[in-house]
């Protein structure tokens, strides 16, 4: 039974030799392997002992066989027939197969055989243990490299996240930078199709303006019939000028007007926005500066442990006590924030709008008497001055390239700009393109206006993209 016991057990270990469970399943098996050894150790000896006994009561018996039969030779037959042969055969005949079952087991080739099927069987249970012990070694090499990996699987782990976490901040930090981005495009897109509606305003005002400057044409021309061809002529250029002089002011100051508007909202939208990622970040150091004056108590009161170990291994007799460490130095300064291109360009329109007003745009002599010969000449005298001269260009002050913050305003707002300029000063070109296309009708005083009128534009326009 206990072999049968011993090769359930090897089997039920074979069986789980790849789970979890060997480890246990072994030691079990290892511990009863011993109690069955000891088991039949004590029953080999007993076995002994009881085979001794029985030899010594059959040589016993033997002799006292021998015995009984050399007295019943001496003895008369009539005490013979008194004595009951028959009772103590039969009790003899009861006894033997008692005896018989005790003494066929005790014969000596049975004890070898038994005792040699024992000794297999512990030669086999010796083995099944020897396995069994390199079982448990190898699973304990498995359980050690199971736990290595485990330990190299974690500190992965905890580098991933890391980096995941990384990983998240930026692309939360991109994702601002991109709604702000979207979000000053959808300005710009706003203002630049409110300037697309003025601008169509303002060309259908200057449609009607040419269109009554061609009946005052038509009506100067009937009154030249009727009226002298001086006082007519003078008239006539008074008029254009005027209106030219009114319309060119007031097509200036709507642009001034709408692009400072413009500007001044952006320009606001990006300092919101650029404040906002400060405070973030000023967020950030504060609980990162939190941290590391956490970490720089701990370290101070450590090394004032380790210190106080030191004195008293080296130094039993107390000494004065060591001076404080130093304080820690005081942050960085914040860097200044980056430049805005948008303020810049701001600044560059309010110089042009201050010099804008020293440029004469339609010769201010209102006198009636100068003839057309006069005007002509002034206008070709000026243009061969600022020929000559050539235009001087005031130096835009460029955003410094060693700030430290992330700029907010990205590429696209600069563009954007220069474009909306772009389009804002083709406004007025259109209207001498369309008086062009009117016909021959125009007179070399137009002619000298349209020039002068495009140089102005020309001029403002490398002030303001040099």
């Amino acid at each position: 039974w206990s072999l049968l016991v011993l090769d359930g057990k090897t089997a039920h270990v074979s069986a789980f030799s790849n789970s979890g469970w060997k480890f246990t399943f072994s030691h079990m098996v290892i511990e009863e392997v011993s109690i069955i050894q000891d088991n039949l150790e004590i029953e080999k000896s007993c076995r002994q002992s009881a085979e001794a006994l029985a030899s010594k009561l059959n040589r016993q018996n033997r002799s006292l066989k021998r015995k009984s039969m050399q007295l019943l030779a001496h003895l008369e037959p009539d005490v013979i027939a008194k004595i009951s042969l028959k009772d103590d055969e039969e009790e003899d005949s009861g006894r033997q197969p008692e005896g018989g079952q005790d003494d066929v087991p005790c014969s000596s080739g049975h004890c070898h055989k038994i005792i040699t099927e024992l000794r297999n069987k512990l030669t086999l249970m010796l083995e099944a243990k020897a396995q069994v012990a390199i079982d448990l070694e190898e699973t304990r090499e498995r359980l050690r490299e199971a736990r290595e990996e485990l330990l190299k699987e974690k500190h992965d782990n905890t580098v991933l996240i890391a980096k995941t976490i990384q990983q998240k901040e930026l692309l939360a930090k991109y994702n601002r930078v991109s709604l702000l981005a979207v979000e000053e495009y959808e300005v710009m897109q706003g203002s630049l199709e409110l300037e697309k509606d003025l601008r169509k305003e303002a060309e259908n005002f200057a449609r009607e303006l040419l269109v009554e400057q061609k009946k005052l044409n038509r009506q100067s021309q009937i009154l030249l019939k009727s009226v002298s061809p001086s006082q007519a002529l003078q008239e006539a250029l008074d008029q254009v000028s005027k209106l030219s002089r009114a319309l060119e002011v007031q097509n200036l100051d709507h642009q001034k007007q709408v692009i400072l508007y413009v500007f001044s909202n952006c320009e606001v939208l990006s300092l919101r926005r650029q404040m906002q990622l400060l405070e973030e970040e000023k967020r950030g150091m504060e609980e990162r500066c939190m941290k590391s004056e956490v970490q720089v108590k701990d370290l101070r009161f450590r090394v004032e442990e380790l210190q106080k170990k030191l004195q008293s291994a080296v130094n039993p007799i107390p000494g004065p006590p060591p001076p404080p460490p130093p304080p820690p130095p005081p942050p960085p300064p914040p860097a200044p924030p980056s430049t805005n291109p948008l303020s810049s360009l701001l600044s560059i329109l309010r110089k042009k709008k201050q010099t804008s007003e020293d440029i004469p745009l339609v010769v201010q002599d209102s006198s009636g008497t100068e003839p057309v010969s006069d005007i002509r000449q002034q206008a070709v005298d000026e243009m061969m001055q600022r020929i000559k001269k050539g235009v001087n260009l005031r130096p835009v002050r460029q955003p410094s390239k060693s700030t430290t913050l992330p700029q907010v305003c990205p590429p696209v707002l600069p563009f954007l700009s220069a474009r909306l300029c772009g389009c804002l000063m083709r406004g007025l070109p259109m209207q001498s393109r369309e008086q062009e296309r009117a016909g021959p009708t125009q007179t070399e005083l137009e002619k000298a206006l349209h020039r002068r009128r495009c140089i102005v534009e020309t001029k403002v326009q490398t002030r303001e993209y040099p």
